[in-house]
Parts: structure tokens; C-alpha cells; sequence
């Protein structure tokens, strides 16, 4: 009760009333961290980047990848080997990426969310829930890859793997594992 007491006189008082006192370590360290902080800075200043290498390289694959056409080579890899190669015919995706969003806002009744202010001024809180795919269904897709072959074969892929834009000289032969029963 004594704390509470404490506390709220603090909050009420404001903080410009509270005596500093003697300096913990505490405080001196951390002074000493600012210190240290402060020359570092002005001995290592943050450079002035005048291009970005890494903004280039996202923008010249964003642009190498926007054609539908564009073939690539896949090498799925498991088990550290390379199990399977394709030539593939646009890009490789996510199957976890979506055309719709994945939630939607809807008001207390479950209606959909258009307005957060009513016409009164009243202000009507949304709230998000899932909302179903383009085929109607509701939650997430497995972890993985998907793509279309030259050929035009569908192919998902839960595991690790290369793409390139030029064919790879492979160390070793593909391995395609099959299980017969």
C-alpha cells in the first residue's frame, strides 16, 4: 500500500520535483556507454551512400522475372544431392502466395466492414477474420514452391532448391528417388 501510495504521489508531484541524488552505477555506466557512443559516431560517421547495390540487384531480378515467359532452371535438392532438374516457364512461386487477401474486416454483426465513423460520428470498430481463397475454401497451403514446366507441367516442391537463369554444370548426376509398391 506504501508503493501505491509512493507511486501515485510521483505521478501527481510530476517529475521535475523528484532530487536527482547521488548517481548510481547504474547511471554511470550508462554515461559511460553514451560517452563511448558519441565518439564512435564522430570518428565513424554513417557514410553517404550515393547508389545502392542491393536496391539494383532486387530491381534487376523484379525485372528479369516480370515475363511470363521467361525460362529458368530448377534443380530440386533433398538428401544434400540433386534429385530432379527442369527447365521452367515463368516463375517460380510461393504456394503460400495468394491472389486474395487472407482476412477481412468485418463489424460486431459479422457484416463487412465499410465505414469506421457512422454517419452520426459514432465510431464502429472492425475486427479481422479469415476470409476464404478464390475457391472458397478456408486456410493455408502447405510450405513449398510451385512452377510450370516448358512442357507445361505442374510441379510442387517442399524442400530446397536452385534457380537459375543459365543451365548449371552439376557435379554430380540428378537423383530421382521412387518408391515402388
Amino acid at each position: 500500500m506504501r508503493i501505491l501510495f509512493i507511486l501515485l504521489s510521483v505521478l501527481l508531484m510530476g517529475c521535475e520535483d523528484i532530487p536527482a541524488g547521488p548517481q548510481g552505477s547504474y547511471q554511470k555506466d550508462a554515461q559511460s556507454v553514451e560517452a563511448t557512443q558519441q565518439r564512435v559516431q564522430n570518428s565513424v560517421p554513417i557514410p553517404t551512400i550515393r547508389t545502392s547495390a542491393e536496391r539494383k540487384n532486387i530491381s534487376a531480378r523484379a525485372q528479369l522475372f516480370d515475363n511470363e515467359n521467361k525460362i529458368t532452371y530448377i534443380y530440386l535438392v533433398n538428401f544434400g544431392k540433386v534429385m530432379a532438374f527442369f527447365t521452367v516457364k515463368g516463375k517460380v512461386s510461393s504456394l503460400n502466395s495468394y491472389l486474395t487477401p487472407e482476412d477481412k474486416l468485418v463489424n460486431g454483426n459479422g457484416q463487412p466492414c465499410t465505414e469506421k465513423y457512422s454517419m452520426e460520428g459514432n465510431f464502429n470498430p472492425c475486427y479481422p477474420v479469415s476470409a476464404p481463397d478464390i475457391d472458397g475454401a478456408y486456410g493455408q497451403n502447405a510450405d513449398g514452391i510451385f512452377f510450370f514446366t516448358t512442357e507445361g507441367a505442374y510441379v510442387e516442391w517442399k524442400g530446397d532448391y536452385m534457380v537459375s537463369d543459365q543451365p548449371l554444370k552439376l557435379v554430380q548426376q540428378p537423383e530421382l528417388v521412387r518408391e515402388i509398391k
